[in-house]
């Protein structure tokens, strides 16, 4: 049963109508709060009434001794309201969550919040996430990093990972779902619903929601969405004055009983977040205030292990953050008002025993070091230590780097403009232009790769474009932006973050100039950055929407590129449209693309490509046809071209093994087109290859291929005229050229035991029955 601290009760006692609007919510939540049955977090701390009687009971002893003149009745009630809604939300039901995500509880309107985002599209909008979620954020949930699936519509069939799923839902929206409950009761079976009692003043359950609702915000933040004139004084209560109790209090309930070390030995804690949470409950040893500084809480704690300690120690820093704010939130709004700037709780500092790693190593005498390592890097050197071990002295390199994230700028732009309803047009010119200039001999040149993609913004630059390392196509951001259930819906080449490493490849500085879709033309970014800076200053400027970078060439690196131009033809596809230019003496040389491959879901019936499918893959086509490499001496090998990029012209794979029997037909390896939209292929680092002679559709390959070679032996021995078996004949047919047919290399011992039979007279008889003749 939820008891009144004496203080907060005999402030409520004078007055009878909130008195008994306090005693009335108490009686309707605590029924269903104390059956605990936290279904959706069963490995969480406890949440249940012995947690909000040590709420109430932190809450009464926090407040100090000149606060209580000024605290009145309904400071009391919408406190006790608000510490109930707080955390109720975690004791949902799974009645009550499907009414909540099926839209079938009231809309709010909120005097603070006003109408939000219908809870079905929250709801659609947290599952897209979730089935984005990285491998960490899976471990950290589930652990282990299984996908994220669609949960069932009936709740007799949700899993417990789907309750583990549902569970981050509503831990993530706990605080709003409590200020609702304010207005229309905990949701249950049907339109059923446990609601707080009857308002005793109007407007007034909302603002206990609210400050329910603010323990889970910033304190400055909730304290400006009360009216600006009600700031101090609102419905009589101290809003503010209210907000900052409750988190305070909440904040300092760790301790080991809200995490009894009984249970951990009757189950496993699934989750490493979760299993963090206990035991830093359970390294608490004390609590108190019983310490040289009259305004310190002391906490004495005893960690069994080094991130603990370090959890502990962020822990602790946090509540003093919170300290600090919540003091310097208390002075601006009652600080110079009379008695009003007497409110305020009794502590100002926090304390522990961990505060002094000295004093901590000779009082505690830890078992382990209380230390925890990580990797770092030293971010200009590194990039002077990978440039070279990844790409070699190969400038050519640069420009695929850059071409290829232009290329996935303006797949971007186009899926951008897709879910905005916004026409797309195909540029007529091009979507991408790499031009290098000639500044003559000695002179050195300049290169320009500019595409009218969809641009970057700031936030881009700073934290993706300039961070070596942080694919912007891996965050969380970008995935909502370009991925549907899942699935990219870009053909993305770029994938590892290091691109911008390449483009120094072909010169020491860049100056970078982009505009994202949605800016003005004047509101473009301009900056400039050179190997190893330090400080690098952004500008407004003019630019079409796009990305255009120039870099300055010296004499080598611009004689290299001009002499073997075809080296930086990386290109296979006629969309987006990539133009390569040459610029001397102002003339203008275009350089032809010398391959072009199917695009996906090409048709290609009739043609000379073939086609498979694989899971995970958008499109795969192949074909025995040659296609232009990039190298001179390349032209008769296979290609590997993986969203339109060259990745190499010397594919190198294993054997197809489509004779096992016989052991007698091997296959060549074709040209190969890959459509791979969620960056599956095994592609090494510097992407110049695969990370083995395998692909993960092998398999499905290995079949195709052995149906085309298949049908082109029927043709070939259908083409032979009507002869008379003999020994010349077979070796006639034994040596046959059939398109992707391979010529194997055998010991001059050894006769495969099929060509063998064939060739001997006695088995004339077999050869008859393999190919008809």
């Amino acid at each position: 049963m939820i008891k009144i601290p004496s203080r907060i009760r005999n402030k409520l006692d004078q007055d009878q109508k909130y008195s008994a609007f306090s005693q009335v919510c108490i009686s309707n939540i605590s029924p269903w709060l104390n059956n605990n049955k936290t279904i959706f977090f069963p490995e969480y701390t406890d949440h249940g009434i012995t947690h909000l009687n040590e709420v109430l009971l932190t809450a009464d002893s926090i407040i100090s001794d000149e606060s209580w003149s000024h605290i009145t009745p309904q400071d009391t009630a919408a406190m006790i309201a608000s510490i109930l809604l707080h955390d109720c939300a975690m004791h949902l039901t799974e009645d009550g969550f499907y009414n909540l995500i099926r839209d079938n509880m009231p809309e709010v309107n909120s005097r603070y919040t006003g109408i939000e985002k219908k809870w079905s599209v929250v709801w659609y909008d947290f599952l897209a996430e979730a089935k984005r979620f990285d491998a960490e954020k899976l471990e950290s949930i589930f652990g282990d990093d299984k996908p994220v699936k669609d949960i069932p519509d009936n709740k007799i069939d949700l899993s417990s990972r789907d309750k583990l799923l549902i569970g981050e839902f509503i831990r993530r929206n706990h605080a709003r779902i409590a200020h609702e409950i304010s207005f229309y009761g905990v949701p249950g079976v049907g339109c059923n619903t446990i609601k707080l009692g009857d308002e005793p003043d109007n407007n007034f359950l909302d603002l206990c929601g609210f400050i329910a609702r603010s323990h889970n915000m910033n304190l400055r933040f909730a304290v400006d969405k009360l009216e600006r004139r009600k700031r101090k004084i609102h419905l009589n209560t101290h809003a503010p004055f209210l907000m900052l109790v409750l988190r305070v209090s909440d904040y300092i309930q760790i301790h080991s009983e809200r995490a009894p070390t009984q249970l951990l030995k009757l189950r496993g804690l699934i989750s490493p977040i979760s299993r963090g949470e206990w035991k830093k409950h359970n390294s608490i040893i004390e609590i108190h205030q019983a310490h040289d500084d009259p305004e310190a809480i002391y906490i004495d704690a005893e960690p069994q292990d080094a991130i603990t300690y370090e959890s502990l120690k962020k822990l602790f820093r946090d509540i003093q953050d919170e300290l600090d704010l919540s003091w310097s939130v208390l002075g601006e709004i009652y600080g110079r008002i009379g008695n009003l700037k007497e409110l305020g709780i009794t502590i100002r500092r926090i304390r522990s025993s961990l505060d002094y790693l000295d004093e901590y190593i000779a009082e505690k005498k830890p078992t382990f070091i209380p230390k925890v390592l990580s990797f770092k890097t030293a971010d200009s050197e590194m990039m002077e230590l990978l440039i070279s071990p990844l790409y070699g002295d190969k400038p050519e390199v640069g420009i695929r780097e850059l071409m290829q994230n232009a290329v996935d700028a303006c797949a971007e732009l186009k899926d951008y403009k897709v879910k905005q309803g916004i026409p797309f047009e195909e540029n007529q010119d091009f979507d991408v232009c790499i031009t290098l200039y000639d500044n003559g001999k000695e002179n050195g040149g300049k290169i320009i790769i500019e595409d009218y993609g969809i641009g970057m913004t700031l936030d881009v630059i700073e934290n993706y474009f300039l961070n070596i390392g942080a694919s912007f196509r891996n965050s969380d951001r970008w995935k909502k932006d370009h991925e549907t259930d899942g699935r990219s819906n870009v053909y993305r080449t770029g994938r590892f973050g290091i691109g911008l490493l390449a483009a120094y490849l072909l010169g020491d500085k860049l100056l970078v100039e982009t505009r994202h879709i949605s800016q003005e033309e004047d509101q473009a970014l301009s900056f400039e950055c050179r190997k190893g800076s330090k400080s690098i200053v952004v500008s407004h400027s003019i630019l079409h929407f796009g990305t255009k970078i120039t870099i300055e060439l010296s004499e080598s690196v611009k004689n290299h590129l001009i002499k073997e131009h075809y080296k930086w033809d990386w290109y296979s596809l006629d969309r987006p449209k990539v133009e390569r230019r040459i610029v001397q003496d102002n003339n203008v040389n275009s350089l032809k693309q010398s391959r072009s491959v199917p695009g996906p879901d090409s048709d290609i019936e009739g043609g000379e490509w073939k086609r498979i499918t694989s899971e995970g893959y958008d499109d795969i086509t192949w074909a025995y046809t040659k296609i232009a490499g990039r190298r001179k001496c390349s032209h008769n090998s296979p290609v590997l071209v993986c969203n339109g990029i060259i990745i190499t012209d010397m594919l190198r794979l294993d054997n197809f093994n489509i004779s096992r029997k016989f052991n007698v037909i091997q296959a060549n390896t074709p040209t190969i087109n890959v459509f791979d939209q969620d960056g599956r292929l095994p592609i090494n680092l510097e992407r110049s290859d695969l990370v083995s002679t395998k692909i993960p559709f092998m398999t499905e390959l290995a079949k195709n291929i052995s149906t085309h070679i298949a049908k082109e032996l029927i043709i070939f021995c259908k083409s032979l005229p009507k002869i008379e078996l003999s020994k010349d004949t077979l070796d006639e047919i034994t040596s046959m050229s059939v398109n992707g047919l391979g010529t194997p290399i055998y010991d001059e011992m050894v006769i495969p035991p099929f060509f063998g039979a064939l060739k001997s007279r006695g088995h004339a008889a077999c050869a008859k029955r393999c190919f008809g003749v």
